[in-house]
């Protein structure tokens, strides 16, 4: 049934273990085996499960995607290959020179020690 919003009861047992009603199983298409991530609600009212691998489609997003950062803190989050000052090393993808020091691109220029960001100057 879609957009069913109550799939039933679950009653917690002695082993801390839940059964999570048919309906729901088979709409999910969940099996035996499954690996489900939980997280507690904002509001303290229950929990949440998502898949794993959902999970870690997510985890690979956040991981490689700057414009979600920049929608988190509104303001493009820039790295060291965004400087003008940033050389690319060939046959090095993803290392530069800065000032003559090897750095990692996607590096916040202000966790390199050698410019701390004072030195940034963006790429027009």
């Amino acid at each position: 049934m879609k957009d069913q919003i109550v799939y039933g009861v679950a009653t917690w047992t002695d082993k801390g273990q839940i059964s999570i009603p048919v309906n729901i199983r088979r709409e999910l298409n969940l099996e035996r085996g499954d690996k489900l991530f939980i997280m507690k609600r904002k509001d303290g009212s229950g929990f949440t499960f998502v898949r794993l691998e959902l999970m870690d489609k997510l985890m690979d997003k956040i991981r490689t995607d700057g414009e979600f950062f920049d929608s988190l803190w509104g303001e493009k989050m820039v790295k060291c290959k965004d400087c003008t000052r940033y050389k690319p090393i060939e046959n090095k993808e993803g290392f530069g020179l800065c000032y003559g020091h090897e750095v990692i691109g996607n590096a916040d220029p202000k966790k390199n020690p050698k410019c701390g960001g004072k030195y940034f100057k963006p790429k027009k």
